[in-house]
């Protein structure tokens, strides 16, 4: 029989086996706990990949890769209208999309060791997806526009905040701390360490996962 020796390892069972098993070990699970681990679409599609890939610096960066993408447009736009050739339009957008996806990528990274250290649970943003999704295209429209359409007074600044910040916030709140739960599991050990929030109330998204913890920790100590 295999022994838990109190760290989240077993005894008896090399690493290697556990890192294979962590993903049955979630699927097995009811769909409503699976959820807590896996998140939305967007977590799963990321989750997909070998967790060293998906780690939030990696995934912050590919964020700035898409917005990069879609800055590309407008930015040969504004660089043409006041003479500037496409070769030099090309590189100020490359220049600014290397900056972007530097920005993001360091955030992500910022944020997965603030929830190491603070030891966060993963913000379920099912609810809120509706809201966040159409922000960084809200944002993408009044760039847009405060390039074309000088005369509206839309500023540059809120285009670009619009369209930035709903990545790292994503990696921030819910991504990384779930991410980090996921790589402790991977690693053969608890998906989190001691009580949460000791002295205050648990809402019930934290019961929810507390739950599903206490099931995959069951299953590592049979």
């Amino acid at each position: 029989m295999l022994k838990n020796d109190g760290n989240g390892h077993r005894s008896g069972e090399s690493d290697e086996g556990f890192v294979e098993e962590w993903r049955e070990r979630i699927a097995a699970l009811p769909d409503e706990q699976r959820e807590m681990f896996e998140g939305g679409t967007l977590s799963q599609f990321f989750l997909r990949w070998p967790l060293t890939l998906s780690h939030p610096t990696f995934v912050g960066s590919f964020y700035g890769v898409l917005i990069s993408l879609a800055l590309l447009a407008p930015t040969l736009m504004e660089q043409t209208s006041v003479g500037e050739s496409i070769s030099d339009s090309t590189g100020t957008w490359a220049i600014t999309s290397l900056s972007i996806i530097l920005i993001c990528g360091i955030l992500g990274g910022f944020s997965a060791i603030m929830v190491a250290i603070t030891k966060r649970m993963p913000l379920r943003l099912d609810q809120k997806r509706k809201f966040i999704f159409p922000i960084p295209f809200i944002g993408l429209i009044l760039f847009t526009a405060s390039i074309l359409e000088p005369t509206l007074g839309i500023p540059e600044e809120i285009g670009w905040m619009l369209m930035i910040a709903p990545g790292p916030l994503y990696v921030h709140l819910s991504y990384a701390p779930r991410w980090r739960m996921l790589d402790r599991m991977a690693r053969g050990l608890k998906p989190i360490e001691g009580p949460l929030e000791v002295g205050k109330k648990r809402d019930s998204d934290d019961e929810d996962l507390m739950a599903a913890i206490d099931e995959i920790t069951d299953e590592t100590s049979d």
